[in-house]
């Protein structure tokens, strides 16, 4: 069912709500929240409780229909449901799930995947982005020899204590204060957080610790703050600088790998790293991550010197998604429709905002961007970001968008896929227009 856009007046949240409503109260009851995942506490007028997904559209238990640019936060690439992936997966259904063994689909999966990736050499298949960024933190630091690590200012390398330093603030050496409560300052000790596209502050870091610097993480495109592109000619910089004084790039790839173009951003950039994390978009929403790099570093792995397991690594079902998913990227070549289409979005939301005389900000690209309320231009890292944008007013139009039918993250990304359409732009900035008008 395809729900009528209605105007802000006649819209009873309670009511058009009220199955996520009871199930989110119920969920509470036994679950810290009602949710599972710490990014799924902001809802309007709660978390929603969605019941069934396909191509372009998700329905939520209410049977709200949504056109969906949340994306799973941007796995579904090729949007929900795709076929080949679907029948994939159940084609190792009757098969098995984990044999705590090797199959042939994990080899297949990163033969097609080096042939592909930029820089890629070798690759370590694990389930989340999380975890492939610890392992290549381990990696790094059993590489070098050396314990200490950059990162920045807004970045995101998952949850875990040690990477999971305030990407709100800009402290130079690394605060001792920690991100969340319940977690360790000291296993964040070796950290330290600087402004990203500014050179000679990472410059300034490897002076201040000679011989001790093991790695620099940064997004390649800042992805977890807006979407931020690095100013020309950035990343190769860092990564002179590491090779200059003996530490290793990792690039986290986990939202624009296989998503911006089918070898990431460094695809799309001309750029590279020595390390890259992949994740999200791979295997359209099944568990699978990688860490990809050179076959020297990496061979680390290959012996008892540096550890990492996981029991459910390369599981069939996940692993044959994967490998679907990279096939039908390749073969199809989704990219240029998704910048088209995508394109069209962004001209279509910029024209609308100008009409009303409302400062909104579109940056990205056709197949993610970030709607920013502020004034364009002038944003190149996290603190540049947040003093250019109206978070309040960002909120309240999410809201109105999810009450005409549109989904978007609860950060204002917008994830294309190779299922919208033309048609899903239309049906958008109408309710973009009707949105704006109510803010």
């Amino acid at each position: 069912m395809t729900t009528t856009p209605q105007t802000q007046q006649t819209i009873d949240r309670a009511e058009r709500y009220a199955g996520s409503l009871a199930l989110i109260e119920r969920a509470s009851r036994s679950t810290p929240g009602g949710v599972h995942s710490s990014f799924r506490l902001k809802g309007s007028p709660t978390p929603l409780v969605y019941s069934r997904g396909q191509g372009s559209r998700l329905w939520d238990v209410d049977e709200n229909c949504y056109v969906d640019y949340a994306m799973a936060f941007g796995p579904h690439v090729l949007g929900h449901c795709h076929p080949a992936v679907s029948e994939a997966v159940a084609a190792t259904l009757g098969t098995g799930q984990l044999w705590a063994g090797q199959h042939v689909g994990e080899i297949e999966l990163v033969e097609a995947m080096l042939e592909v990736l930029p820089n890629a050499e070798h690759i370590r298949l694990g389930q989340s982005g999380t975890e492939m960024d610890q392992l290549a933190l381990r990696l790094a630091r059993a590489a070098t020899g050396r314990r200490r690590v950059i990162r920045f200012a807004g970045h995101y390398h998952g949850w875990l204590d040690p990477l999971f330093v305030d990407p709100a603030t800009d402290p130079f050496p690394a605060q001792d204060a920690p991100l969340t409560s319940g977690q360790s300052a000291a296993a964040a000790a070796d950290v330290v957080v600087i402004p990203w596209n500014d050179v000679e502050a990472v410059r300034g870091v490897f002076e201040a610790y000679p011989d001790e610097i093991a790695a620099v993480f940064m997004e390649p495109i800042l992805s977890n703050v807006g979407m931020i592109m690095p100013r020309d000619g950035y990343i190769d910089a860092v990564r002179e600088l590491c090779e200059q004084q003996g530490a290793l790039l990792v690039l986290d790839e986990v939202i624009t790998g296989f998503r911006v173009r089918l070898g990431g951003a460094q695809e799309l950039l001309g750029t590279r790293g020595h390390l890259t994390v992949y994740a999200k978009a791979m295997a359209s929403g099944y568990p699978v991550a990688a860490l990809a790099g050179p076959a020297d570093v990496m061979g680390l792995l290959g012996g008892p010197d540096v550890m990492h397991g996981g029991t459910y690594n390369t599981g069939l079902s996940a692993v044959a998604a994967a490998l679907a998913t990279v096939r039908v990227l390749r073969e199809e070549n989704p990219y240029p429709q998704m910048e088209e289409v995508g394109g069209a979005l962004i001209q279509g939301i910029r024209s609308l905002a100008a009409d009303r005389g409302i400062e909104l900000s579109v940056d990205g690209i056709g197949p993610v961007f970030q709607t920013r309320f502020g004034p364009e231009g002038g944003v190149h890292d996290r603190r540049t970001y947040a003093e250019r944008s109206d978070t309040q007013v960002a909120d309240r139009f999410l809201w109105e968008l999810q009450d005409r039918g549109v989904r978007i993250t609860h950060r204002g990304t917008w994830f294309l896929s190779a299922a919208h359409t033309m048609a899903d732009v239309e049906q958008t900035l109408e309710a973009v227009d009707g949105a704006l008008g109510a803010l």
